[in-house]
């Protein structure tokens, strides 16, 4: 009996660990991707094989890494965990909310606030060294804004106090009160990314208008673009059979015509880059997403020029201020590291344009001179 016993137990192990090897194998031998199209990243290369990287304590790591972003049907298992935390009654996933109306919504649940106090500081003293009075736009997160579908238990910082208390601190300068003009609304929100929608960001022109420009609006229209944008937080959720976005291009009824010279010296004809519509960030069909600078030429004929120091929440908002002024400046403090100053002159609106949470986050403004 013993004997019969232990042979299960041997023939039990070796057929495990056969399944595993050969499972193992395959999945080493399988076609690899370099990109990753729904968690919109780039997989990790296959690891290095030199004596010098094996014996030199990093091939484990890397061969863990290679092994994990390669694993077959990838997405499957990427979306089958989000599923099963779904149906376990989970509110998020990687902290993103599944909210209602198919929305994946992103926390803001902390803020560095040595940052935020160093990125105002950084503004104040640059405003005051160059006697310029900048204009401030921080914009509330969809957390904020599709708060009204948040699932029960969310929790999420209160951002309608972080605004006034930052209305306090830029005492002085042009700090645009966006609470005025936009609505606590879902609408105004990608369901599946982290940015405002073109209806949010009209909000937006419509504060820069009344608290900077003191004018009425100009009038647009929309047409569908794309029907088919999944965002940052589609990716990171995992929620793959969430419903994709629209993606809109926003057309003044006034037309006016734009050149959009980009950091590496490529021209785009007017404020959008059809040829991105076909990648997975369809959001950077607005001015060609990140770049240190760019720099927008228009038939306005104002002679006015709006140096924009931003992230990407001010992209979408760039169809409509080119109809503002004659030139935009746009200046991404991630890439762009030389003097800021130099762009301003005698006829220039100076703008600081960032998603709240990422004003609270992102160190970059300390190259601000």
């Amino acid at each position: 009996m013993q004997k019969k016993k232990r042979l299960i137990q041997i023939s039990t192990i070796l057929i495990f660990t056969g399944i595993l090897g050969i499972f193992s194998i395959w999945n080493a031998l399988a076609p690899k991707e370099t990109v990753s199209w729904n968690e919109n990243r780039t997989l990790a290369p296959a690891p290095d094989l030199s004596p010098s990287h094996i014996f030199g304590g990093r091939f484990d790591d890397d061969f863990e890494t290679w092994f994990s972003d390669h694993y077959m049907n990838r997405d499957f298992w990427i979306e089958l965990k989000s599923m099963i935390r779904r149906g376990m009654l989970a509110i998020e996933n990687n902290d993103i909310y599944y909210a209602k109306e198919e929305r994946l919504v992103s926390r803001f649940a902390s803020a560095d606030q040595t940052v935020l106090d160093s990125n105002a500081e950084t503004i104040l003293t640059f405003a005051e060294e160059h006697n310029v009075t900048p204009n401030i736009l921080l914009v509330p997160t969809a957390a904020w804004g599709a708060s009204s579908t948040l699932p029960a238990g969310h929790w999420d910082l209160d951002q309608e106090a972080m605004l006034g208390e930052l209305a306090d601190t830029f005492d002085g300068t042009n700090y645009i009160p966006i609470l005025k003009y936009l609505p606590q609304d879902p609408a105004l929100y990608f369901r599946t990314d982290h940015h405002w929608n073109e209806k949010g960001a009209w909000h937006g022109y419509e504060a820069i208008c009344a608290e900077v420009l003191h004018k009425e609006p100009n009038a647009f229209r929309y047409e569908d673009a794309s029907s088919s944008f999944c965002g940052t937080m589609y990716s990171k959720s995992g929620a793959f059979w969430t419903k994709p976005d629209m993606i809109r291009t926003i057309i003044p009824e006034t037309p006016v015509s734009a050149v959009t010279t980009l950091d590496d010296g490529t021209k785009l004809d007017g404020v959008y880059n059809p040829a991105r519509l076909a990648e997975k960030d369809q959001y950077t069909y607005y001015i060609d997403g990140n770049h240190a600078r760019e720099d927008i030429h228009t038939d306005v004929n104002n002679g006015r020029t709006a140096v924009i120091v931003k992230d990407s929440y001010s992209h979408i908002l760039v169809p409509y201020l080119s109809t503002e002024y004659e030139d935009l400046i746009l200046i991404d403090l991630r890439y762009y590291h030389a003097p800021v100053s130099d762009l301003l002159g005698s006829n220039s609106d100076l703008y600081f344009i960032y998603s709240l949470d990422n004003f609270a986050s992102d160190p970059n403004l300390a190259f601000l001179r």
